[in-house]
C-alpha cells in the first residue's frame, strides 16, 4: 500500500490572505481556516489551521479568498521545528495544491463581478 502525505480541510477563513515575497521573489500566501467541532466532539472547541500557497496559487489566494469565506483545500501536511527562546516548538502548515472557494461572503463575487467563478479549483502550477 502506497502511504502519501495528503489533507483535505473545509473550514471558514480567518483573515484576508497576507501575500509576501521571499528574498528571491518567491510569492507565499499565509492565511488560517478555522473548523468547528463535529457535534460528537467537543463542544465549542474550534480547530485552526494555517494554510500556505506558493507561486500562482499565492496570487490566485489573494485575488480570490476573503475573510469569511467558506473554502475546500488540498495539500500536504508540513511540521516545521522552530527555536524560540531555548525550547523547541513543532509548527504544523498546510502547503496548499488546490482550493475552492464554496460560499463568499463578498458582495462583488455574489454579484458575478469576479474576474473568474469562485467554484473553479485553484491548483498550484509551480
Amino acid at each position: 500500500m502506497l502511504l502519501s502525505n495528503h489533507i483535505q480541510l473545509i473550514g471558514r477563513v480567518g483573515h484576508d490572505p497576507e501575500l509576501v515575497s521571499l528574498t528571491d521573489g518567491t510569492p507565499r500566501a499565509n492565511l488560517r481556516i478555522y473548523q468547528d467541532a463535529a457535534a460528537s466532539e467537543q463542544p465549542n472547541e474550534t480547530q485552526v489551521h494555517t494554510l500556505i500557497g506558493w507561486h500562482n496559487l499565492a496570487h490566485q489566494l489573494q485575488a480570490r479568498v476573503r475573510r469569511g469565506d467558506t473554502v475546500l483545500v488540498q495539500g500536504r501536511l508540513v511540521n516545521r521545528k522552530l527555536l524560540v527562546n531555548g525550547h523547541v516548538l513543532i509548527k504544523s502548515e498546510v502547503h496548499l495544491s488546490e482550493f475552492r472557494v464554496l460560499s463568499s461572503r463578498s458582495i462583488t463575487r455574489n454579484l458575478g463581478l469576479a474576474a473568474e467563478p469562485v467554484h473553479t479549483f485553484h491548483r498550484n502550477h509551480e
